[in-house]
């Protein structure tokens, strides 16, 4: 188990991948790497080390950053002066991605640095994750750089060198949980999409370029928000700004609710999950079982012994048992905050059951 003084910096690490400064960060990371068809025509098993690579290069960026910031404010310079330059980055970063979008929306290409649409080469790719990594990390300086420098970076000077690094390890697998989750379901869907449903992937080009914009967009708001507010304490509230930090309120709390160690537990066990049925074809007989029995251990563990059911069973269970209701409350409470991410599930749920279905289908006329 871990110890409750890793619990706090891996539950902040959770929490920071949805920072309200760096909110739209994760859905245009999502739609930029929903967007990329570079591993449309490989294997299953090269898909998934795909997804797997790219999120653990984004988190690795970003915690970097957040790195090298603490060492900067220690030595160099004060928070304040970073915090103040960095919503100038947010609204430069978001008038890239705008035209990024509408780039993928028409077909078209545009050269914008690190962000460069189409196949590539791979160390290409490798560059454009960190690129964005940097990004994510630069525009959420303002509302989790506090945190961690007090939280994480702090702990070098309060509890050692080595207890140290383990709490920032710790902050850095808690971040990792949460945007590897979201990409490796991203990649095994949109492989899923390629093998059966190629009709398809052009409207999930679409969504990708409409994630690109809208990010872009509210990263062009945000920013011209943070400047006015640096500029005038008094600004008056964006009704924009409002609504999104209402949505990652609400995502905090819940996250919250649940337990930052029970979610990130849940989290990687899905991505172990997801990793090792994706590299299955790749292994031998022998190592395959061996892996699925491990697995399964691990299951058993957490999921029997330690939280009897209660981890990912009951409340999966429970959550599809009251998803009719919840159907219902989006014509009687259309503003909910939970609505369009209800929304955007169904339909994810949708396609991939009718993926399955496809899949099936043809296997059985093959």
């Amino acid at each position: 188990m871990i110890s409750v003084g890793l619990a706090v910096p891996f539950t902040l690490g959770i929490v920071t991948a949805v920072n309200p400064c760096g909110f739209a960060m994760l859905p245009t990371w999502l739609g930029y790497f929903l967007g990329r068809d570079t591993a449309d025509r490989e294997a299953r098993p090269e898909q998934v080390l795909r997804g797997l690579s790219v999120s653990l290069t984004l988190t690795t960026a970003f915690v970097l950053v957040f790195g090298a910031l603490g060492l900067a404010v220690n030595s160099i310079t004060s928070e304040g002066a970073i915090a103040s330059r960095t919503p100038w980055v947010t609204v430069i970063l978001g008038v890239l991605f705008v035209p990024y979008g509408l780039a993928l929306l028409t077909g078209r290409q545009v050269r914008i640095p690190f962000f460069k649409p189409g196949r590539g080469p791979r160390n290409r790719e490798v560059w454009s994750v960190l690129g964005f990594g940097i990004s994510y990390a630069v525009v959420s300086v303002g509302c989790a750089a506090p945190i961690f420098l007090l939280h994480v970076a702090g702990s070098f000077g309060r509890d050692g060198i080595i207890d140290g690094i383990a709490v920032y390890l710790a902050y850095a697998a808690g971040m990792a949980a949460v945007v590897t989750s979201l990409t490796l379901s991203l990649a095994v869907a949109r492989g899923g999409l390629a093998r059966n449903l190629r009709r398809l992937l052009p409207h999930v080009d679409r969504i990708s370029a409409i994630a690109l914009m809208l990010g872009g967009t509210y990263l062009i708001v945000y920013g011209v928000y943070e400047i006015r507010i640096l500029r005038n304490p008094e600004v008056p509230s964006n009704r924009i700004v409002d609504a999104v930090t209402d949505l990652q309120s609400h995502l905090t709390n819940w996250a919250a609710g649940i337990g930052g160690l029970r979610l990130g537990l849940a989290l990687w066990l899905v991505v172990a999950t997801i990793t090792i049925w994706g590299i299955g074809p790749a292994l031998t007989a022998r190592t395959r079982r061996n892996v699925r029995i491990t697995l399964l251990g691990a299951w058993l563990v957490a999921e029997g012994l330690f939280h009897r059911g209660d981890l990912v069973v009951v409340p999966v269970g429970r959550l599809v048992a009251d998803w009719p209701a919840r159907v219902t409350n989006w014509v009687d409470q259309p503003w909910r905050w939970a609505t369009p991410l209800e929304l955007l599930v169904t339909l994810a749920m949708a396609l991939i059951a009718y993926g399955v279905a496809r899949g099936a289908l043809s296997a059985r006329r093959r």
